[in-house]
């Protein structure tokens, strides 16, 4: 006949409540039966007399059997009250030999007399050991309690009940830790993967736990995750769909207003001419929010191939002294040596020139700004760097990291007037990203900021070595 599990059993053996008690219940029986184990072992070994003690009691018996072969019962008497032990030589009907009266309670232990080599008790007391003589006498010698060897047992078996119970508890904690810990971490890694942006995550997948309670809040995690990524794939192409259709209409205001201003007086021009800049500036932003769009949601058609970066950033360099202010300086530093990346030639124009627009927007109307391509290694990587930095007043060095977010203004002077709608650097990021690089900002020990754009070197030599 097949055994099955309790019903109630059956349905929560899952639960971490029931996993929880098993694992305590083990504990509590592996604790009682290694001490159990351990206290009989202790028995064994410890509760016998020790070699010293019965080697002075074998001489107490060597020298009683001489002194009755001799036949002086005195003389054994004055012997018996001369040793530091209660003791009597007594005949084969418990009585004793000589003319010493013995203690009746004595003579009641008599009842529980002892070998020399047998175990003694658990318990501290004053027992009676008993060593055969000649003539069938026997050596009755009362143990004092300060040589029991329980005193040394009762020590050796609270330290071996403390040591298993600390031993068991730490290794079935380190066990259960482990158990616990494990969804844990998977599931605080695939939420540090959800908020880097990767929604395919499947939480309940990867958890492989047997807890009912863990795989219960993977699927509400899964559930969200999915929920999260509705709101943000509806939120992008709510972005892209609004801003392509912007520019249609965009472009037949821009076509009417520049019609219009040859048909209306010189008065009126300027009016005309302000609602011009307006409309282009709305459809730069237009621009701008379709290529990051793009950026963002992969569908930017990368061209990766080996180039060199100093001479796309040299031009650029070259093009945006057109844009700075009149009283800013632009320079370019070359590197040493030549740098050769794999990356796009428009992406990487567009980063080299938004950096250059951005420090002479914020820099300060006499900024001096430079570009400079040089080698890094971080983390045992080394990159290609292309780096802009300026003199300007820098950036908190606990907003950093927030100037590559869409829409970020992070002064009071990054208004409309300075011509800048948060999303250059945003660009730059995602532009990045695509190009397997990276960007990274920081504020320079002399004032200013200076922003890195990094790219590995060693994919350039995978992509030659595959070719």
């Amino acid at each position: 006949m097949k055994l099955k599990c309790p019903l109630f059993i059956e349905k929560r053996k899952d639960g971490l409540a029931f996993q929880l008690f098993s694992y305590m219940s083990i504990v509590v029986l592996s604790i009682l039966l290694l001490q159990g184990l351990t206290e009989q072992a202790l028995i064994r070994t410890v509760l016998v007399l020790p070699d010293s003690v019965k080697l002075e009691l074998r001489q107490l018996a060597e020298q009683a059997n001489e002194l009755i072969e001799e036949g002086d019962m005195d003389e054994l008497a004055d012997w018996a009250n001369a040793q530091p032990y209660y003791l009597f030589v007594l005949d084969d009907k418990n009585q004793p030999i000589t003319h010493r009266k013995m203690h009746p309670h004595f003579a009641f232990k008599l009842k529980f007399l002892r070998q020399l080599n047998e175990m003694m008790g658990d318990r501290v007391s004053r027992p009676l050991i008993g060593q055969t003589l000649v003539n069938n006498h026997i050596l009755v010698v009362q143990l004092p309690s300060q040589l029991h060897p329980a005193h040394r047992f009762i020590s050796y078996l609270a330290v071996s009940k403390f040591v298993i119970a600390f031993g068991i508890l730490a290794l079935f904690s380190l066990i259960l830790a482990r158990k616990l810990q494990q969804p844990l971490d998977r599931l605080r890694e695939a939420s540090h993967r959800l908020a880097q942006g990767h929604f395919n995550v499947n939480v309940e997948t990867e958890l492989k736990s047997n807890i009912r309670e863990f795989n219960e809040l993977a699927r509400d995690f899964d559930q969200m995750s999915v929920q999260i990524h509705s709101l943000a794939e509806k939120q992008k192409r709510l972005i892209r769909d609004v801003s392509h259709e912007l520019r249609t209409p965009l472009a037949r205001q821009n076509l009417a207003l520049h019609l219009l201003k040859y048909k209306v007086s010189e008065s009126e021009r300027e009016l005309v001419l302000r609602l011009e800049r307006e409309v282009e500036e709305m459809d730069s932003l237009v621009g701008e929010i379709l290529t990051f769009s793009q950026l963002e949601n992969s569908r930017y058609e990368v061209n990766l191939k080996p180039m060199c970066l100093e001479s796309y950033v040299a031009s650029q360099v070259t093009q945006s002294h057109f844009d700075i202010g009149a009283e800013q300086k632009l320079v370019f530093v070359p590197s040493q040596s030549e740098s050769q990346v794999l990356a796009d030639e428009r992406l990487v124009v567009r980063c080299v020139r938004n950096l250059i627009t951005n420090a002479g927007k914020y820099a300060g109307e006499q900024a001096n700004i430079e570009v400079l391509l040089y080698r890094l290694t971080q983390n045992d990587q080394e990159y290609s760097v292309v780096a802009v930095q300026d003199d300007g007043k820098g950036i908190e060095p606990s907003r950093l990291d927030e100037i590559f977010q869409p829409f970020t203004r992070l002064e009071s002077a990054r208004d409309k007037k300075s011509g800048g709608y948060g999303l250059g650097l945003a660009i730059v990021k995602e532009a990045m990203h695509v190009m397997q690089g990276r960007v990274q900002a920081s504020n320079r020990s002399d004032g200013g900021l200076r922003i890195e754009l990094l790219f590995p070197s060693n994919l350039v030599a995978t992509k030659t070595t595959r070719q």
